[in-house]
């Protein structure tokens, strides 16, 4: 019985260490990290989603989308040209003149130039307008837990404390 144990916990090392590096290396390079649903007062064109590269290299988000939810779904381009990121760098986008929903029905993607989903948050809500945010926790997500979101004070274009 010890040895199954013990061979189940290496089988279970190994497969999340696989599984982390899989996210960092492979598609997973920039982050949903911070989302404002329901900010201060009037919503439109003040609801954000902070992206994070955690790779070691520039990425250009030239043609990148976000999905959105309000009175029906949508697709929205971050930049319809060059627009680097380079290893560390956020961007703040602002949804246009969008409101989001502040039920506990919204959900963001990040979508590649070619409509692979890269990073979704979780099921989120903010009916509150108090100026918190959902935010990835810690900074950048962990590579062997990267779906851990808090909801806590803003931390715009700065790291999630």
């Amino acid at each position: 019985m010890d040895r199954r144990v013990a061979l189940l916990g290496v089988v279970l090392v190994a497969a999340f260490s696989l599984a982390g590096s899989a996210a960092v290396e492979g598609f997973l390079q920039v982050t949903i990290n911070e989302v404002e649903l329901n900010p201060v007062g009037r919503d439109a064109g003040k609801e954000w989603v902070e992206l994070l590269n955690i790779s070691d290299e520039d990425i250009d988000l030239a043609g990148w989308m976000l999905t959105y939810n309000y009175r029906s779904d949508g697709l929205i381009m971050i930049a319809e040209t060059e627009l680097l990121l380079r290893p560390g760098e956020r961007h703040i986008f602002t949804y246009p003149e969008l409101m989001l929903r502040n039920d506990d029905n919204t959900v963001i993607e990040l979508l590649s130039p070619d409509g692979i989903v890269v990073d979704r948050t979780p099921t989120m809500n903010d009916e509150a307008g108090d100026g918190q945010t959902w935010q990835r926790y810690p900074d950048g997500g962990d590579p062997l837990f990267l779906d851990f979101w808090i909801l806590g004070d803003g931390t715009k274009n700065a790291p999630n404390e």
